[in-house]
């Protein structure tokens, strides 16, 4: 398996093929789209692995960054092209979710959840096992602020006081408990979460009311 997360500022990716592992978090600083490729193939020639050898990909496909979930696809679709490899599409918020259960095993309901911007927020509740309670939305400031549960948020945007840190390998044990869970799809079923339409698209829908 290789895993893929770039839906959030740090980029992520795990390696599991024929018994031989590598995990890298890259910096938040470096642009997704300039390394993640490069990143890829440098941790296949450590391990003496071609993409060929791979026989199933998983990638979080959001909620999160516009740009980052479109460079994951991208990539993750390119690698799938022309083969009849399976791909396990992971959610950002279950991810969260699912490191959260494993460093600190709650006794009580919880949500993750992420910046969307613009006073907006990506939303899920969760119960102590994992599983997800009602979808997952987008919320505003004052909506957040009316719910109870405990909030977990991402160490890198620091919405609330419970904070986790992301990582490749906690990536690749979630992905591949997704996969035991059988929620492979075939590649050109694979489809972005966003939730909301971009900044870009919104300020297109905004002039064009102004201009009609």
């Amino acid at each position: 398996m290789i895993a893929l997360s770039s839906a959030t500022k740090k980029a992520l990716i795990a390696i599991d093929i024929k018994g031989k592992k590598a995990c890298l978090d890259l910096d938040e600083k470096i642009k997704h789209s300039e390394n993640i490729l490069p990143q890829i193939d440098n941790l296949l020639g450590s391990l003496s692995l071609s993409i060929k050898d791979n026989d199933i990909f998983a990638v979080v496909v959001g909620p999160g960054s516009f740009t980052g979930i479109r460079v994951g696809m991208a990539l993750i679709k390119g690698f799938c092209a022309g083969e009849r490899k399976k791909v396990v599409p992971l959610s950002t918020l279950s991810f969260m979710a699912y490191v959260y259960i494993k460093q600190n095993s709650p006794q009580t309901n919880f949500a993750t959840i992420i910046n969307a911007l613009s006073g907006f927020y990506f939303f899920c509740e969760f119960d102590q096992t994992g599983s997800k309670i009602g979808q997952e939305k987008l919320v505003t400031k004052e909506e957040l602020d009316q719910i109870s549960l405990k909030k977990i948020s991402l160490k890198e945007e620091a919405l609330t006081e419970n904070v986790i840190d992301l990582n490749a390998q906690d990536l690749l044990e979630y992905a591949q408990k997704a996969q035991k869970q059988g929620e492979e799809i075939n590649a050109h079923k694979l489809c972005a979460v966003y939730l909301r339409k971009s900044q870009a698209e919104a300020n297109l829908e905004e002039k064009k009311l102004k201009n009609s």
